[in-house]
C-alpha cells in the first residue's frame, strides 16, 4: 500500500509518511520512522510469540528426561500415520532395568534411558515416530514399513544398545528386549501396542536381548491372557 505525497508523482510506501517543516531557510521534508519501529517491534513480538507456543507445544508433548514424546503424544501420532499407510509397532524395554537402578543408582539409570532414547532417534528414518510410554519401555511407530524393514531396525537398535562403551566401562551389560507388531490395515495403535507387547515379552522369556514378532492374526483373545501373566511378572521379568 503507498500513499501519495503533495510532491508530484511521488509515492510513499504507507508505513513512510512525509511531513513539510517549514523554517527560516525554506520548506524542508522529512520521513517519519515511528510507524516502521512499531511495525517491525510488533513482527518481533510476534515472533517470539509464535516460538513460545513451539516451545510450550514441545513441554507438552516431551518427555522431560529423554526429549522423546510423551505416551500421549505418541500414541496420538502414531494414529495419525496409522490412519492414513499402516506400519509396524516396536515396543523396547532394557533389561533388568531394576537392577541396574538398584545397583548403580538412579542417575546411571536416567543415562542408561537417556542413551537408549538417542539410540532410537538415530535409527529412525523421516517420519518414523519414538515415544516413551513410561518406565523402561520405550514406543517406536514405522508408518509404511513392511515386516524386513521393521525387523532391520529392531535389530539394528538392538545392536547398537548392547555396544554402548559408556556401559561396559561401568560392568553394564545394557540390553533391550523388543517386540514388534504389525499395524493399520484394521489394527488400531493400541491393538498393536498390546500385540508389540505380547512380542516384546516373548524376547524376555527367550532369554532377552533378542527381537520377537506378533502374527498379525494374533486374536485378542490369545494376547489377553499372556498380558495378565506378563503384568504379573513384570518385575520378575525385567
Amino acid at each position: 500500500m503507498y500513499a501519495l505525497s503533495y510532491i508530484p508523482g511521488l509515492e510513499v510506501p504507507l508505513p513512510y509518511w512525509l511531513f513539510a517543516v517549514l523554517t527560516s531557510g525554506g520548506v524542508s521534508f522529512l520521513v517519519a520512522w515511528r510507524l516502521v519501529a512499531q511495525s517491525e517491534q510488533l513482527r518481533r513480538v510476534n515472533k517470539e510469540l509464535q516460538a513460545a507456543q513451539v516451545r510450550l507445544r514441545h513441554a507438552a508433548e516431551s518427555d522431560q528426561l529423554t526429549n522423546v514424546l510423551n505416551r500421549t503424544a505418541f500414541l496420538k501420532r502414531a494414529e495419525a500415520h496409522n490412519l492414513d499407510m499402516g506400519g509396524w509397532m516396536l515396543l523396547l524395554d532394557i533389561d533388568h532395568f531394576k537392577a541396574i537402578n538398584d545397583r548403580f543408582g538412579h542417575d546411571i539409570g536416567d543415562r542408561a534411558l537417556q542413551h537408549v532414547a538417542r539410540v532410537l532417534r538415530e535409527s529412525l528414518r523421516s517420519g518414523d515416530v519414538v515415544g516413551r510410554l513410561g518406565g523402561e519401555e520405550f514406543g517406536v511407530y514405522l508408518p509404511g514399513a513392511g515386516s524386513d524393514t521393521a525387523t532391520q531396525i529392531a535389530e539394528r537398535m538392538r545392536g547398537t544398545i548392547e555396544t554402548a562403551a559408556e556401559f561396559a566401562a561401568l560392568g553394564i551389560a545394557l540390553t533391550v528386549s523388543i517386540g514388534l507388531a504389525e499395524a493399520g490395515r484394521g489394527v488400531s495403535i493400541k491393538e498393536s501396542l498390546r500385540r508389540a507387547d505380547f512380542a516384546m515379552y516373548g524376547a524376555k522369556h527367550g532369554g532377552r536381548n533378542r527381537i520377537s514378532h506378533t502374527a498379525r492374526t494374533v486374536g485378542a483373545e490369545s494376547i489377553g491372557p499372556m498380558l495378565v501373566h506378563s503384568a504379573a511378572s513384570r518385575v520378575s521379568a525385567a
